[in-house]
C-alpha cells in the first residue's frame, strides 16, 4: 500500500469470516458478473469452458436464495452427473446412483458425523466446503481436509460390515451434500455380484483405512503418546502373546522407534526409559518385551 493511501473498506480482494470463508457481502459480484451469468452479455472462451453461462447449478438457484452466494462461484453440474469420477460410468450406472441420492443442506459450523459413529454412507459435497478433522486430546481438533465441491467422503462405509468414521466431518461453509447408502452403491456397481465386489473392496482398503487412522491419530498425539502407538503397532504386527506379556519376534531398534514415531533418537530414547522404568517395556536377550499393552493403549489414547 502506499504511504499517504488511506485503505478503504472496499479496498480488501478478499475478506475472511470466521473460519476462512469470504464473506458474500462483501465479496458480491459486480453487475455486470451477475449479468454474464445470468446470460445477458456472452460470456467469454475461458468461462465457455468452464462452464459458466451455461445452464448449471446457477441458474436453479433463486437470487433471494442464502445458498446463491454458495452456489454462484460453481461452474457447471455438480450433482452425481457432473463428478470427473462419476464420468467413467456408464450412462444407467450414474443415473441409478442419482435417483438413490438424498440430499442435505447443513449450515456453517454443523456436524455432519462424529469419529466413532457407524459408517454406513458415502457422501459428497455438491455445493460449499465441507471440512474432516479428528479430535485432539486436549479438546481440540486437527484439520485434515478441506473439500470443495465435487469431493467424494466417507470411505469407511466401503469396509465389509461398515466400520466406524475416523474422523469427524463438518460445514467449513454453508454446505449441500449428497448421501448414496453403500449397499446402494454396490448394488448399482456390481448388480448381482455385490457382495462378492464388497469383500475385495474391503480386503483392499481395510489396511489402507487404518494407515489413514494411524497417521491421522499422530497429528493429535503428544511424543509420548506415537511412542506408544508405535509400540502397539509392532506388536500387532510382530509380537507374541505368553505369560511376560507381548515379545516382539522382530529385531526393532530405538532408531526405527523413532523413526515410526516421528521423533528424535534422544527425545524417543528418553520416553523409552521412562517406560521402562514404569514397567511398561522392557528387554529380555536384546528383544522389546511389553509386559502391559492395555497400559501402553491408555498412553496413546490420552496423549
Amino acid at each position: 500500500m502506499k504511504p499517504g493511501r488511506r485503505k478503504g473498506p472496499g479496498s480488501r480482494i478478499l475478506d475472511f469470516v470466521g473460519e476462512g470463508v469470504a464473506n458474500p457481502v462483501q465479496n458480491r459480484p459486480t453487475p455486470r458478473s451477475v449479468e454474464i451469468r445470468r446470460g445477458k452479455n456472452p460470456p467469454c472462451r475461458h468461462a465457455q469452458r468452464a462452464g459458466i453461462g451455461s445452464q448449471s447449478a446457477v441458474e436453479s438457484v433463486p437470487i433471494s436464495s442464502p445458498w446463491r452466494d454458495v452456489v454462484a462461484p460453481l461452474a457447471g453440474d455438480r450433482s452425481l452427473r457432473g463428478l470427473a469420477a462419476m464420468k467413467r460410468l456408464r450412462t444407467d450406472q450414474r443415473e441409478a446412483l442419482h435417483a438413490r441420492l438424498s440430499v442435505r443442506e447443513y449450515r456453517r459450523g454443523e456436524i455432519v458425523y462424529r469419529p466413532g459413529g457407524h459408517a454406513r454412507s458415502l457422501y459428497v459435497v455438491l455445493a460449499g466446503v465441507a471440512r474432516l478433522s479428528i479430535p485432539a486430546p486436549n479438546g481440540r481438533s486437527v484439520l485434515i481436509h478441506l473439500l470443495p465441491a465435487g469431493e467424494i467422503f466417507g470411505h469407511t462405509a466401503l469396509v465389509d460390515g461398515g466400520a466406524p468414521h475416523i474422523f469427524e466431518a463438518a460445514a467449513y461453509t454453508d454446505l449441500r451434500l449428497g448421501r448414496v447408502a453403500s449397499d446402494d452403491f454396490f448394488e448399482v456397481m456390481a448388480g448381482a455380484r455385490a457382495p462378492e465386489v464388497r469383500a475385495l473392496v474391503s480386503m483392499l482398503t481395510e489396511r489402507w483405512i487404518s494407515l489413514v487412522q494411524r497417521l491421522a491419530r499422530f497429528l493429535a498425539q503428544d511424543l509420548q503418546a506415537r511412542v506408544a502407538a508405535s509400540l502397539i503397532e509392532v506388536a500387532r504386527g510382530f509380537g507374541v502373546e505368553d505369560t511376560r506379556g507381548h515379545m516382539l519376534s522382530l529385531r526393532i531398534t530405538q532408531d526405527t522407534i523413532a523413526d515410526l514415531s516421528a521423533g528424535s533418537v534422544r527425545k524417543v530414547n528418553a520416553v523409552l526409559r521412562r517406560f521402562e522404568r514404569d514397567g511398561l517395556v522392557r528387554k529380555e536377550h536384546g528383544r522389546i518385551v511389553l509386559p502391559d499393552v492395555g497400559a501402553l493403549e491408555a498412553l496413546a489414547l490420552g496423549g
